[in-house]
This record gives structure tokens, sequence and C-alpha cells, in this order.
């Protein structure tokens, strides 16, 4: 009995994998569609996230609004390099309704962007397949 657990594992994991690359792929959309407006900003530095893999560099960057607003924000997907250094000029978009939102334009093309949820939906497939076509 408990050894069928095991047979389902493929399956379970390939549903668990397409859902965390949906998901992903959802919440970066969402971002991009929310943050509208144009604006250019500084690099500040970045904050540290340090993980069991490696540590997670975050942009922090100083821009004004169109109301003249200046905001601090930090952009809310992290890289271990960048190519960006402090004081560097970047451009940048903000959510007008949460201008601690932002969306760093041009950074990575629109295949990269996407790359991370794709590749995690494939892998999730690829379970799915082992499931249904060899065990």
């Amino acid at each position: 009995m408990f050894l069928q657990i095991f047979y389902y594992l493929p399956a379970i994991l390939g549903v668990l994998f397409i859902a965390v690359g949906a998901y992903h792929g959802w919440k970066f959309r969402g971002m991009t569609r929310r943050c509208k407006v144009a604006a250019v900003g500084t690099l500040l530095g970045f904050e540290e996230k340090k993980m069991k893999s490696g540590t997670l560099y975050y942009p922090v960057v100083r821009f004004q609004t169109q109301d003249g607003k200046t905001y601090q924000a930090r952009y809310a997907f992290g890289d271990a390099e960048w190519d960006y250094t402090a004081g560097d000029e970047l451009d940048l978009r903000y959510n007008p309704a949460d201008p601690q939102e932002i969306y760093l334009d041009h950074v990575q093309s629109v295949w990269q962007q996407y790359a991370s949820p794709f590749f995690i939906i494939i892998g999730g497939l690829i379970f799915i397949a082992a499931y249904y076509f060899i065990l």
C-alpha cells in the first residue's frame, strides 16, 4: 500500500511543477501590465538575499514619478549577477497606483523573461509524460 504512493509521485510532481510555472508566469505578466508609466531611475545598489544555492541581488532604484515625487523601490526579481553598478541610470516602468512596484525595462528580452516559467512547465510535462507513458 505504501509503495503505491511512489507510483503516483511523477504525476503529483508534474502537476506541482506546472502550477508553480503558471503562477510565476502569471505573476510576472500581471506586474508588467500594472507597471505602465515610464521613468528613468538611478541604481542605488542591491539588497542581498542569501539562499542555500547562493546569493540573489535585488536592484534598489530611486526615481521620480510624473507628479515630481521621489520614490525608492526594490525590483521584485533578483539575480545572481547584474551588468549594472550603483549610480547607473536605468529605464523602468512603475505602477501609478503603487509607485513602489517597478519593472526594469529592457533588462532582459521577452523570451528570457518568460523562459523560467516556460521551462518549469516543460519539466512538469516531462514528469506527467513519465507517469503516463513509462509507468
